[in-house]
């Protein structure tokens, strides 16, 4: 389907598979939309690791709907902040 987000919801898989310590208060979420496009981005507090793509929707506009859905549904935002 159009529109379907590809996504990340374990952060902490992730950091474990790519030797990253997860320390919640050392990243911070990005949020970057375009005409035709939704990223989310994890970004280190102090640039010595990578950014992290965790979502990105082709043929998504940025609305409330729409991230609440990403944030809280797919990628469970709560559970790892």
């Amino acid at each position: 389907m159009v529109g379907d987000p590809a996504y990340c919801n374990d952060i902490c898989i992730l950091m474990e598979e790519l030797q990253l310590q997860h320390v919640a208060e050392q990243w911070r979420l990005f949020i970057d939309s375009s005409k035709f496009s939704l990223t989310a981005i994890l970004l280190h507090n102090g640039n010595k690791h990578p950014s992290l793509t965790l979502a990105r929707a082709v043929h998504m506009k940025e609305s409330y709907v729409n991230i609440q859905g990403l944030l809280k549904h797919k990628m469970c935002y709560e559970h790892h902040q």
